[in-house]
Parts: C-alpha cells; sequence; structure tokens
C-alpha cells in the first residue's frame, strides 16, 4: 500500500520515507509566526494548543518541582510569576489554582506580545482573580514591578538564533528567584511521534506548526550554549525530560542558595 507523502517545511511535499535532519536547528518560520495568518486558524491553534500542552509539555510537573515546590517552602511569603509567550492562558490559570490549592500565595502576569492571542485569552481568562494579562514581550519586563519567577513553555524555539542570548539575558536579570524555560527536545523520535500525534488537530496551524517547532528544537549542549553567550551558564541547569523535552532552569545571582 503506497504511503501518503510527507510536507517538508523547507522544500514542500516530500518522498514517503525521506526526512528532514536533525542534526542542526531549522532557520525557517512558523505559520502562526506570520503578521498576515489567517486569523481563525491562529485561534483555533492556540485552543488546540491547551490540549497539546496537557499531554506533552509536562508543564504541571515542572511547575510543582521548580516554582510551586519553591514557593511552599518560601510561604507565606506572597510570589509574583511572569509567564513569557502565555498564549491562550491555560497554563498560567492552573498555576493560579494550583497555588491556591496548596494555600499559597501567588499573582501571575501573562505576557503575550500578539494582540490578537492577547484578546483571545482575555475573553476566557480575563476574570480570573490574581491574573493580569499583559500584550506585551520580555522588554516590557521592567514595567512589572518586582518578579519571583519567569517560566516560558515553548516560547524559546521562536526566537532567532542571534537574538536567543539578549533574550536569556533580559530574562534572568529580572527574575529574582528563579526562571524556567520549557521547550521542545529536537529529534527524529519527536518528529515521527508527532506525525502521528498531530494529525488529530484540524482546521489549525498545529499539525504543520508542530513539526516546524520540533526543527526548531534544542539539544542541551545548544542551551548549555546559549546560556554562555548571556552570562549566566554557572547558574543554569539543564533537563531532557520525556517526552521530547528540555528544560533550562536558571538560579537568580544572589538567590542560587
Amino acid at each position: 500500500m503506497k504511503r501518503a507523502s510527507a510536507l517538508d517545511p523547507v522544500r514542500g511535499p516530500m518522498r514517503a520515507g525521506k526526512w528532514p535532519s536533525f542534526e542542526q536547528r531549522w532557520q525557517g518560520r512558523e505559520c502562526m509566526d506570520e503578521a498576515d495568518c489567517d486569523l481563525g486558524s491562529l485561534l483555533r491553534t492556540i485552543d488546540q494548543f491547551a490540549s497539546v500542552n496537557f499531554w506533552v509539555s509536562r508543564y504541571r510537573s515542572i511547575l510543582r518541582r521548580w516554582v510551586l515546590g519553591d514557593l511552599a517552602r518560601r510561604a507565606p511569603s506572597p510570589a509574583h510569576v511572569v509567564d513569557v509567550g502565555a498564549g491562550g492562558c491555560e497554563i498560567a490559570a492552573w498555576l493560579l489554582e494550583a497555588a491556591s490549592r496548596r494555600g499559597l500565595s501567588c499573582t501571575v502576569t501573562a505576557l503575550e506580545p500578539d494582540a490578537r492571542v492577547a484578546a483571545h485569552a482575555r475573553g476566557r481568562y480575563g476574570h480570573r482573580a490574581g491574573l493580569r494579562i499583559v500584550e506585551a514581550g520580555v522588554e516590557s519586563l521592567h514595567e512589572l514591578g518586582p518578579i519571583d519567577y519567569i517560566f516560558s513553555n515553548h516560547v524559546l524555539h521562536h526566537v532567532p538564533d542571534g537574538e536567543l542570548p539578549d533574550f536569556l539575558r533580559t530574562i534572568d536579570r529580572h527574575a529574582r528567584v528563579r526562571w524556567v524555560m520549557s521547550d521542545l527536545y529536537r529529534s527524529a523520535w519527536s518528529y515521527a511521534a508527532f506525525q502521528v500525534f498531530g494529525r488529530l488537530y484540524r482546521n489549525s496551524f498545529t499539525f504543520e506548526d508542530g513539526k516546524r517547532s520540533i526543527r526548531r528544537g534544542f539539544r542541551k549542549a545548544e542551551c548549555r550554549g546559549i546560556a554562555e553567550r548571556a552570562g549566566c551558564s554557572g547558574r543554569v541547569a539543564v533537563y531532557r525530560l520525556v517526552p521530547g523535552r528540555i528544560v533550562m532552569v536558571g538560579e537568580a545571582a544572589g538567590a542560587a542558595s
């Protein structure tokens, strides 16, 4: 039986069985990053990301380990958490609920640079107590007041290579306790799995951009290199988690203890 051909983000349709290389990060753009991308497809993608994140991003265990656990040790001191590139804000909303269940005092600022996505998130979570949704990127961190923790999920791979050290340096400068960057580990296994899993998502950019995202993902040595160029490598640990996750955890200068 003849298999359907796959779509290569760089070369267009490709013969069945022909796979892209994962040795280097792909430098192309994702559909959702285009300023003139279809609004309906974009917002359906944002909505579908809630399901994708639930099943594969492990944000709950990551936040429990590196944010909520630390908050519990510092209780009853209140904390301000910033979610960079918050998208639909389902992760920010979950964090607030999880903190509340533990009796922890926490507020979350969700930063989302795309005005269309920020407006969509406000429609769903704008009423949530303790959550502030701000249409801005990391360049606005200095306007948010003291920040204890900074978190991002699937944001690093959207940043152009040449801007990654400055991006991380800005994050590191504003987190008073810790920052956590969770993203995709680049591998043929992740790509192959998403070829199956991603087909569940239709009428959106989720499937195509998911493949592109994996090709823009990272390896551990690359993350360490970014931290070194950002000048904070001595305070950064890099972890590889299943399935297909890579997590950078940075302790703020003077807060490593």
